[in-house]
């Protein structure tokens, strides 16, 4: 058992150790620092339920409806397109937001707050106080729900995900007969580590690189990989 559950696992390891659309987008919650909790374990939810799905037999409903299988090649590719969009345009107004909170700075950003401790006045003065200055870090997260929703959506309906998953897992994992639910559990925990160390590392990483240079360069990078994959699902399928 212990043989089939590592079978699973490395198997798994070597077909997604590879930074695709749900990678990138992992990668990129985690530098922000945008509950990248939430975001790793929605990809792990789609990755787990995709892989109980290959190992119950449903890919094999792919040989009698290949059209379900096109089906999501078109939406993954809109989608994806979509995403790409989106994240070329964040990646653009990051430099209109900047220079908009540059000139509210004083205003924003430092707050002033008078202090308790007296300081002797001179003679014919009242009593006055100290007043010091404190900077107040602004930060912004996206919406539970929105966070929900893209992980999910980036697990799930990612055609080489369906692929991996129902074809390739589903059909090495019955390969085993009685403990097909052993390599399963190789093919979940894979996903575990690796979601692990995309969201923990880059999260890591998110003090040296918190910089809105920086900012754009990953949302131009995510938007590149998701038009990439969108375009070769396109053109050639899988």
């Amino acid at each position: 058992m212990l043989t089939v559950l590592l079978t699973g696992l490395l198997t798994t390891m070597a077909l997604i150790v590879a930074i695709g659309p749900q990678a990138a987008w992992l990668l990129r919650q985690g530098l922000r620092r945008d509950r990248v909790a939430l975001a790793a374990t929605c990809c792990l939810i789609g990755d787990v339920l995709l892989i109980i799905a290959g190992t119950a037999g449903v890919g094999a409903l792919l040989d009698y409806a290949p059209w379900l299988l096109d089906a999501i090649r078109w939406i993954g590719v809109a989608y994806l397109t979509w995403f790409a969009y989106r994240s070329f345009r964040s990646a653009f107004k990051v430099k209109e937001v900047n220079l908009e909170k540059e000139a509210e700075t004083a205003e924003t950003l430092h707050v002033a707050m008078t202090s308790s401790i007296p300081v002797v006045p001179k003679e014919g003065e009242g009593p006055t106080t100290t007043t010091t200055r404190q900077k107040v870090q602004v930060t912004s997260v996206s919406k539970i729900s929105t966070v929900a929703a893209t992980g999910l959506t980036l697990s799930i309906l990612n055609p080489h995900a369906w692929v991996d998953s129902l074809v390739v897992l589903g059909t090495m994992a019955n390969s085993f007969g009685p403990d097909k639910w052993w390599f399963a559990g190789g093919a979940v925990l894979a996903s575990v580590i690796w979601l692990t160390l995309l969201s923990g590392g880059s999260a890591a990483l998110a003090k040296l690189l918190n910089k809105p240079r920086t900012w754009q360069i990953i949302d131009v990078v995510v938007g590149i990989t998701m038009l990439v994959v969108a375009g070769f699902l396109a053109i050639s399928g899988f």
